[in-house]
């Protein structure tokens, strides 16, 4: 594989004007060569970023990388250029990318763009991008049935409703429908 440049760039004007290598507050500029690292690096360290070289370009916030062929960094990024789900990107660019996407969801002025010759078209993670990995947790409707009895009923001193589960003996509030001991959530319902 050829050893390619990246050019991950920075465009931001919610600061009131358009960062540059001129002007850039330092909290943006730390956070975002925090980011970038990160991103290089990945999850076993693919790049060693102690030693590449990078460049500040002009026209925005824009680190260019000397050429770097690490395979695992490559294929990631062909992946973000084909598709905007990043199920199969390593979990720390996995991590960086869904900062980002965060990020310019917060602001219509903020964006990231990334680029190589070697892929297709520039990754542009903005407001209008949705990248997500769609691994997370499902989650499924479940319907629960518990037998017990209500002991105490609340009433005028303001105090909530407490039902009883015969089987594990938890006690459950009935308003916030929450047991008082393990804080998991329940439906009750009233049947006649």
């Amino acid at each position: 594989m050829e050893a390619q440049e990246l050019l991950i760039a920075l465009h931001d004007e919610s600061a009131g004007y358009g960062i540059s290598p001129d002007r850039v507050p330092l909290s943006v500029l730390r956070s975002f060569a925090k980011d970038v690292d990160e991103f290089l690096r990945g999850d076993s360290n693919d790049v060693d970023t102690s030693t590449l070289d990078v460049s500040v370009e002009k026209g925005s916030l824009a680190f260019r990388t000397a050429p770097t062929a690490n395979p695992v960094l490559m294929n990631d990024l062909r992946k973000l250029a084909s598709t905007q789900e990043m199920d199969g990107v390593g979990p720390k660019r996995r991590a960086v990318m869904e900062r980002w996407q965060k990020s310019a969801r917060g602001s219509r002025r903020w964006r990231v763009s990334i680029a190589a010759d070697f892929l297709p078209t520039a990754i542009v993670i903005s407001a209008e991008s949705d990248f997500r990995a769609d691994d997370a947790d499902q989650w499924v409707r479940v319907e629960r049935y518990v037998r017990g009895e209500i002991e105490d009923m609340g009433g005028m001193q303001g105090r909530m409703p407490t039902f009883v589960c015969q089987t594990a003996r938890r006690c459950w509030s009935m308003l916030l429908a929450k047991c008082c001991e393990t804080k998991r959530s329940i439906a009750f319902t009233s049947r006649r």
